[in-house]
């Protein structure tokens, strides 16, 4: 019954497919069996584009990539409209695109070498006019061009154009996009390196809207990763540029580095200080200064910016540089005192702010570099970058006046904290108070610690602060400390007020402050008295109780101390050495004991917090504020 019943099937089938059939069944167990029908079919039916296909499918299924071009060569050539053909046709452009190849990716791949030149030539062209959907058409013609390199003279122009009006139709106004990536990655690195001769105007239009794309993703990275998209973007302009006749494309063949890029754009620049109004000269100046500095800033925020810790750039403090009539301090070596100085308190030592100044500095060195350099900032959308950089720019140009307007603006601790540190450094005190008791009530949470150079030799101080609740609070109370010293050369300045507020401040920064310990000793010596009502309150550290009470005892200048009870008070009685009050006497021991027994024990962040936002009428009344 079974064998009448396929009986009946075998004669409703075709002759073609009854052949197919066979091949198929012996396929399971004899390979050999199965290619000899097929044999016997294709000599049947040699116009079949069905046992053709059969034919082909069998060979690729036993993995003979040789005989499986040939079979697809043939059905290719002879049936180019078939249905079945062009999928086929697609597995494989998709598999020669493909970043990732399954086992059938690379067969296909590896079947596609074996097919001729021509035909693999004519397959791209066709498949390519085939396609409806614009991106895969672009797609296809680079595949082409990176197949046949011998094309892009071809076929490279009309690409370009058809990425361009299909990026202006399809995503207007927004730099990231899949068009302008084929352009920027693939395109471009082609035809730049290819023997094809480009319009000077198109292929300027071409490298800024590559630059713009390169800046955008680096700015913010799209799902799909671009691999070192910096060496992408130096490849682009070097290849671009040399297509345009600029002498300095050849600047970007050369290794990174920040100061030999610097240094040849500054030397181009200066040796063409007569052709700085050409347009040959100042387009390419203009780019490739904009590319080194955009990149410098992008190394330099992720320095200053990580997930540990962000940094803040604040004017910090300076050694004075002795004048001609001090006499020079023998003590201990010191380095001479150079101009500006950035330092930081992580590994990077923040010189491509300097850089970045001095790139920034040239393209804006004359008033048509001015106006060119703004075109070129509003062609390519660079105020994101190059706001976030405005800030460091006027810090280190020391336009105090311009912070003062500008960043009021910014609700951020580093905005205080430069607020803060332009006052001080215009005289501001009354102002600085002020920002100072902001940063304190917003402290980060991130402990770090103190800094151990926020003071250099240089006429100019500036530091990249990190933002930790021990540099911030260590910095501000420099800030104060800095200031108190100061008043203490004014008239009435100095008095016991602003010496115990400087005891307290100087606690954090303990034994780098010692020399200021010094200066307050003198005062105290000078006067024969010292009194401070909030000394119980905030003065701990060991090494300054000691120094006090030495100079309490007989032996130290039996000074007059007021220290014993903290009613924020001046109290009339004095406490001293003189006199038959032992009582007196005992009770200014346990006090600095008590206050010494404090050491460690008490958080001196939280004091220093406390004193800095409790005590600020206390500070204001220390300094000559206006």
């Amino acid at each position: 019954m079974l064998e009448k019943t396929e009986m009946t099937e075998n004669q409703q089938l075709s002759k073609e497919d009854y052949l197919i059939r066979r091949a198929n069944e012996a396929l399971s167990t004899d390979i050999y069996a199965a290619k000899s029908w097929l044999i016997t079919a294709k000599s049947l039916f040699p116009q079949s584009a069905k046992i053709q296909f059969e034919a082909y499918r069998v060979e690729k299924l036993s993995k003979n990539v040789k005989e499986a071009a040939k079979c697809f060569s043939e059905i290719f050539q002879n049936f180019p409209d078939d249905r079945d053909i062009w999928k086929e046709i697609e597995r494989i452009t998709s598999s020669l695109r493909s970043e990732q190849c399954d086992e059938e990716a690379e067969l296909l791949c590896h079947m596609f070498q074996h097919i001729p030149q021509d035909l693999q030539h004519r397959l791209l062209i066709m498949t390519a006019d085939h396609s409806e959907d614009t991106m895969e058409h672009c797609k296809l013609l680079l595949l082409l061009l990176k197949r046949f390199p011998q094309t892009v003279a071809t076929h490279g122009p009309r690409l370009v154009e058809t990425l361009l009006t299909a990026e202006k139709h399809s995503h207007p106004g927004k730099a990231v996009n899949g068009f302008r990536k084929l352009l920027a990655c693939e395109a471009l690195p082609l035809l730049g390196a290819a023997p094809v001769e480009l319009n000077a105007r198109l292929s300027l239009r071409l490298l800024c809207k590559a630059v713009e794309f390169y800046f955008a993703y680096i700015q913010q990275p799209q799902d799909n990763q671009i691999t070192k998209p910096w060496d992408k973007l130096f490849q682009v302009v070097e290849l671009i540029g040399k297509k345009l006749g600029w002498e300095l494309s050849n600047l970007f063949t050369l290794p990174w580095s920040r100061e030999t890029y610097c240094d040849r754009l500054q030397q181009y620049a200066n040796a063409h200080t007569a052709s700085l109004g050409e347009e040959l000269v100042v387009r390419q100046l203009l780019i490739c200064s904009v590319v080194v500095l955009i990149r410098i800033l992008n190394e330099h925020a992720a320095l200053i910016s990580s997930d540990e810790t962000t940094y803040c750039l604040v004017e910090a403090f300076a050694d004075p540089i002795p004048t001609a009539g001090e006499p020079k301090v023998k003590k201990r070596k010191r380095e001479e005192p150079i101009g500006i100085v950035i330092t930081s308190d992580g590994e990077y030592s923040g010189n491509g702010l300097a850089l970045a100044v001095k790139l920034y500095d040239l393209i804006h060195s004359s008033e048509y570099l001015q106006r060119e350099t703004a075109k070129i900032i509003q062609q390519m959308r660079l105020e994101s970058w190059l706001n976030p950089f405005s800030n460091d720019l006027a810090m280190y140009k020391g336009m105090h006046h311009d912070l003062l307007l500008t960043l009021p603006q910014e609700n951020s601790l580093c905005a205080q904290l430069q607020l803060a540190s332009t006052c001080f450094f215009v005289k501001d005190y009354k102002s600085m108070i002020e920002y100072i008791t902001l940063v304190a009530n917003a402290l980060p949470s991130a402990q770090g610690r103190v800094s151990n150079n926020l003071t250099v030799p240089a006429i100019r101080h500036l530091h990249y602060l990190p933002l930790t609740r021990f540099t911030v609070l260590q910095y501000c109370c420099r800030l104060l400390l800095t200031a108190i010293k100061e008043s203490f050369s004014w008239p009435g300045g100095g008095g016991d007020l602003a010496i115990g507020n400087a005891l307290v401040l100087l606690q954090i920064d303990w034994p780098q402050e010692a020399g200021m310990m010094s200066i307050i000793t003198q005062k105290i010596m000078s006067r024969r008295c010292f009194s401070y009502p909030l000394f119980q309150a905030y003065i701990i550290c060991v090494d300054i109780l000691e120094e006090l009470t030495y100079l309490w005892t007989d032996h130290g200048g039996g000074i007059l101390l007021d220290i014993a009870v903290n009613t924020g008070i001046l109290q009339n009685r004095r406490i001293s050495t003189r006199g038959a009050d032992k009582g007196v006497r005992e009770e200014v021991k346990q006090t600095m004991r008590r206050q010494a027994a404090r050491d460690g024990v008490d958080a001196l962040d939280e004091l220093l917090q406390r004193f800095i936002l409790n005590e600020k009428k206390a500070l204001q009344h220390s300094l000559i504020v206006r």
